[in-house]
């Protein structure tokens, strides 16, 4: 009964760093750890939909978090051009239905906490560009948009209930206007 279900219905695994594990590899080997180390445990998994989280490690964090990032983009795009038969790189719903038709891996990039977009949030319309479609602004840490979730404990003005809200104007006004690109997606 369970094992009918499972393969009837679209399975999302909305959070996996199979990429980190990836990316860490040389460029050239992208593609092939992916389809020889990832792709048969998905598979097996019935995972129809795999969102990929850019995770930027501390040692990157600040000066080098965009540079990462934008490698980690790279590769997501690499592997779903070399793994074309079998992975398709969603962009939007339409995408995801047509590659479930083609009984393809959907996959959907994401960001975490976005370190490489820091303060500067309209880099999240130049992310959307190259494939971005979901973002956290903050997960674990601190992050120059909002406090994640090991801050709580820290009494920080950002989680504090009743606080007064320090997101300026301008930050504010970017994250509207991605919230508003994505939907239109």
């Amino acid at each position: 009964m369970f094992e009918e279900l499972h393969r009837r219905a679209v399975v999302a695994d909305a959070h996996n760093d199979l990429l980190t594990a990836v990316a860490a590899r040389p460029p050239k080997r992208w593609g092939s750890f992916f389809r020889e180390r990832w792709l048969p445990q998905l598979q097996a998994g019935g995972i129809d939909l795999q969102v990929l989280p850019v995770f930027i490690d501390a040692p990157y964090q600040p000066e080098g978090a965009l540079r990462q990032t934008l490698r980690m983009i790279e590769c997501v795009h690499v592997r779903a051009e070399e793994n074309a038969d079998q992975v398709a790189l969603c962009l939007t719903g339409a995408d995801i239905d047509a590659a479930l038709v083609q009984d393809k891996l959907a996959l959907v990039l994401a960001l975490e906490s976005a370190p490489g977009v820091g303060a500067s949030t309209e880099l999240f319309s130049t992310l959307h560009r190259l494939g971005v479609r979901i973002a956290s602004i903050a997960h674990w840490g601190r992050t120059p948009l909002a406090d994640g979730s090991r801050e709580d404990a820290t009494g920080s003005r950002l989680t504090a209930p009743g606080s007064p809200r320090r997101i300026s104007t301008d930050r504010s006004r970017s994250v509207k206007l991605l919230r508003t690109s994505i939907r239109r997606y």
